[in-house]
């Protein structure tokens, strides 16, 4: 009966998506970032669910595009044009690349990551299309709260009920599926939910009139820094940190900034925890396989690969494989995304991903000084989705440097906000203008 309703939802969704193709973009992030695949496999289990709504997705931005019904503008932009040259980058690492046809890791097969790679960046490049106002981000941003909000209820739930066994030596394990497999499979990639979802949930909060349900959704917010804490990931630490220090630079209560530092610390204090504590005391150690020091040797291997194969790397999802070739070490990833794109993609993907960060903050301070200097009520929600993305992405970028980040589809989600905020933004000013000058 649960798989019937279940079903009933995913074909409604897709037909609504022929129509309004962005409810298709909606729905297939709902899957990507709350993941009800992996937490309810067992309804889910023969629906192909992402088929559905990919398919019904696409074929509605063909019959908008057919109608001319798209402002290409929101495409056509340098934040694109980088991912583009990204994309391709990582197309020609895939088929040229020397390490492909030796890959003898067990993680995903070059393959495997080719698919996954492809359809990220297709979804995004049709969300661009149809992410073009402030309403369609507004239930975008909620897509990302709601998800942000169970999982972390979830995670909770797992250490309060005492359920070690969706534990990996005391760090927990985001929902897995029968066979074990899922998007938070890896601690640090569940942590990342908390660390780029919290800001979301706060500037939410800032929407929302009714205070009672201001402060209920902003009770969360610490869940989620126990969340992070579970997970044992020190590089969600950074980023928590990042996150934190970024909402209260752009705030301008200062009493309100020093109440939160220090309850911060006090709640690190007392829920962080002997696996996170005992793990953060390594961030900046260097001794000991654990610590910094496995990182900066295949660091340092990462750049050797790079020296003998700046144009085309050492092949999609290769570096594992190319590794032993370069340093004395086991096999393992770069732990840093800009590493793992320029050593299996080339300097030019390394490159491209440099100048789409870059790009990112550029856009970010525009858009900030355009709100503030409007007094228009939407300029007010651009303002609070920008400085929610930005402060996501801060605390991501900071997670990537220890990191490999590579398909994470988050990264993705938050370049969307900013390009259509910009854009919007920018179509404003220029109307603007156009209209006192006539």
């Amino acid at each position: 009966m649960i798989k019937l309703l279940l079903f009933t939802i995913i074909l409604g969704a897709g037909i609504v998506a022929l129509v309004r193709p962005w409810v298709g973009i909606i729905s297939y992030y709902l899957l990507a970032i709350l993941g009800p695949q992996y937490i309810w496999w067992w309804n889910f289990e023969g629906l192909r669910a992402s088929l559905i709504v990919a398919l019904c997705t696409l074929s509605g931005l063909g019959l908008s595009i057919l109608k001319q019904n798209y402002d290409f503008s929101f495409l056509l932009t340098k934040h694109n044009l980088c991912l583009g040259f990204l994309w391709l980058c990582i197309t020609c690492s895939y088929f040229f690349g020397p390490y492909v046809p030796l890959f003898v890791s067990s993680g995903p097969s070059p393959d495997q990551l080719f698919y996954i790679t492809n359809t990220i960046f297709l979804f995004y490049f049709c969300a661009v299309l149809e992410m073009n106002e402030t309403r369609k981000l507004h239930y975008l941003v909620i897509i990302f709260v709601v998800s942000t909000v169970y999982l972390t209820c979830w995670a909770n739930y797992q250490y309060f009920s005492q359920n070690w066994a969706q534990f990996n030596y005391g760090r927990l394990m985001g929902p897995l599926d029968i066979s074990g497999g899922s998007i938070y499979a890896d601690e640090n990639v569940f942590a990342m939910l908390f660390v780029t979802g919290s800001p979301f949930i706060y500037y939410l909060g800032l929407e929302i009139k009714k205070k009672w349900l201001r402060w209920g959704l902003w009770a969360i917010i610490p869940l989620s820094w126990h969340a992070i804490f579970l997970t044992g990931s020190r590089g969600g630490l950074v980023g928590l940190v990042v996150v934190v220090v970024g909402v209260l630079l752009l705030t301008n209560r200062k009493l309100f900034a020093l109440v939160m530092i220090l309850f911060f610390l006090g709640f690190y204090q007392w829920q962080s925890g002997d696996v996170m504590s005992e793990r953060s005391q390594s961030i900046v150690g260097y001794e000991g396989d654990s610590s910094a020091e496995a990182r900066i040797v295949s660091w340092s291997g990462g750049f050797r690969m790079m020296a003998k194969h700046p144009l085309m790397g050492v092949g999609l999802g290769s570096y594992i494989t190319a590794l032993p070739d370069y340093i004395e070490s086991k096999p393992r990833v770069a732990h840093n995304t800009f590493i793992q794109f320029a050593a299996e993609s080339g300097l030019g993907a390394g490159l491209a991903y440099i100048m789409i960060v870059g790009i990112f903050f550029t856009h970010s301070k525009k858009i900030r000084h355009w709100c503030h200097h409007s007094p228009e009520e939407e300029f007010q929600k651009i303002d609070l989705y920008n400085k929610a993305s930005t402060v996501s992405f801060a605390g991501l970028i900071a997670c990537s440097l220890f990191l490999s980040l590579n398909n994470y589809e988050v990264f993705f989600v938050l370049l969307l906000f900013n390009n259509a905020l910009y854009q919007i933004c920018l179509k404003k000013i220029i109307n603007e203008k156009a209209f006192e000058t006539s």
